[in-house]
């Protein structure tokens, strides 16, 4: 049937209510009788007569309904109609060309009758498929390793959901060489997850780790893992004793560790010997250090070179264990903070252990006397000593420290010695060596300055 001829075959009445529309011809305000004597085959009643309450929508008849998929128009496109669709009959698009003619504009509706249909018909785009390059398949695992390098490790996460084979390649271990998650608040179970990308650098600290740390599910949950991580930076972090211990029993090939001002107990202690090639410690400000703590650390790791324990509140006995068994190859040494437990004696213990120093902290040791420079002298090799706030030495005793060929930097911090004095220390010991240059120590710590990138002088972050 053409197009136009579907228009003339229509018998719509567009002057009088449209299909659909139908009038309400019984009057509620009639009376009875009139009601009664009214009927639609009576040729006396005069439809315009008739009082007109008004044109209202009707519930339609079943069969009226438009089915779903048999209509005109377009839900996505409403200025548009689809007339094209394949389930319509003569009949039902008569029906449906009558309902728009009652509700599109009268302009619109004009094009229909003189056969405007390209204007109005819904075009339905059809895609075609075309084959597209990935240019990731075109490069090796090596170059997209190159790529992601330069990705934030929070972002990776995001890239691993991509496909399979990112997923593969966010999960390679060169991308997790160095993280830095200071002041970070980790939950239970993902330090293990950290562990299990096989972190080499590790920057923990003011960070909070929840128990448990390690949960079953991550590589490093399963009994034969070891960790790759040697340096561990856990400075002021909020960490339960049992966590470290789980923590070293893991990491067994640690290089340098810093604890500073966090709780251990002897089981830490115990679990951190297993770590025999250990070379830095900052014990700094720790509690807890105990003996049987000290003998299990001291004697199994003999490649300490640089120890903090400053500020740890030794007990007299712990001091005394330290002075007589610290590693021969121990470089740098902070032993301040000991108040009165620390003797001359123990001062001359620690020397013939340590016949290599080159740096010595003994600040706060307010009971060693002259006797101790003594001892200090014979230490060829030493380059800083740190003697503030040791009350008990006179300052003709620190000229003796000339006697040492490689002193380059002494720190008499305190107050106690008198400008005048101070002079005459300079004047012994000559211009090559400077005095209060430092006001805090930095052996062993593992940030110096307002460096907050690195630990030990290696980058946390690529």
């Amino acid at each position: 049937m053409a197009q136009q001829d579907v228009l003339q075959q229509l018998d719509v009445n567009v002057d009088h209510s449209p299909v659909r529309k139908r009038a309400r011809f019984d009057d509620p305000s009639l009376d009875e009788n009139k009601r009664s004597v009214w009927s639609l085959t009576n040729r006396d009643v005069i439809l315009d007569e008739v009082y007109d309450h008004g044109i209202g929508r009707l519930d339609c008849d079943f069969d009226d309904l438009p089915l779903e998929g048999d209509t005109i128009f377009n839900g996505h496109q409403p200025k548009g109609v689809d007339v094209s669709c394949a389930s319509m009959t003569p009949d039902t698009r008569g029906k449906h060309v009558a309902v728009l003619g009652s509700t599109l504009p009268k302009d619109a509706y004009d094009k229909f009758s003189v056969g405007e249909w390209s204007d109005l018909l819904v075009t339905k785009t059809v895609v075609q498929t075309t084959d597209k390059i990935n240019y990731f398949d075109l490069l090796s695992d090596e170059v997209i390793l190159q790529v992601f390098r330069w990705l934030p490790k929070s972002n990776l996460k995001d890239v691993a959901l991509c496909c399979k084979r990112f997923y593969r390649l966010s999960e390679d271990e060169s991308l997790w060489t160095r993280m830095d998650l200071a002041g970070k608040h980790l939950k239970s179970g993902q330090l293990g997850i950290v562990l299990s990308k096989q972190v080499v650098v590790l920057r923990l600290a003011r960070s909070e780790i929840m128990d448990v740390t390690i949960q079953p599910g991550c590589q490093a949950f399963e009994a034969d893992f070891q960790s790759r991580l040697l340096y561990l930076d856990l400075s002021m972090a909020c960490i339960a004793s049992d966590s470290l211990v789980v923590l070293f029993n893991k990491c067994r090939r640690l290089k340098k560790l810093s604890l500073e001002n966090v709780r251990v107990n002897d089981s830490v202690l115990l679990a951190l010997s297993a770590n025999k090639d250990i070379e830095v410690i900052n014990f700094a400000m720790c509690s807890g250090i105990r003996v049987d703590g000290l003998e299990h650390l001291l004697s199994n790791c003999k490649q300490i070179t640089e120890l903090n324990i400053a500020w740890t509140y030794l007990s007299s006995n712990s001091i005394k264990y330290i002075c007589e068994n610290l590693s021969p190859t121990m470089d740098r040494l902070n032993f301040s903070g000991c108040r009165k437990l620390m003797t001359d004696r123990y001062v001359a213990s620690l020397v013939s252990s340590c016949p290599k120093l080159r740096e010595l902290d003994l600040s706060d040791c307010t009971v060693i006397t002259g006797e101790s420079i003594k001892q200090i002298t014979i230490l060829n090799k030493l380059t800083f000593v740190a003697l503030s706030r040791c009350y008990f030495i006179p300052y003709k005793a620190i000229s003796m420290l000339k006697k040492l060929p490689n002193l380059l930097y002494l720190d008499i911090h305190g107050g106690y010695i008198e400008a005048t004095e101070l002079k005459e220390i300079q004047k012994d010991l000559g211009n090559s060596v400077q005095i209060n240059q430092f006001k805090f120590s930095s052996i062993a710590r593992p940030t110096v300055g307002v460096h907050r990138s690195s630990i030990w002088n290696m980058r946390v972050r690529e």
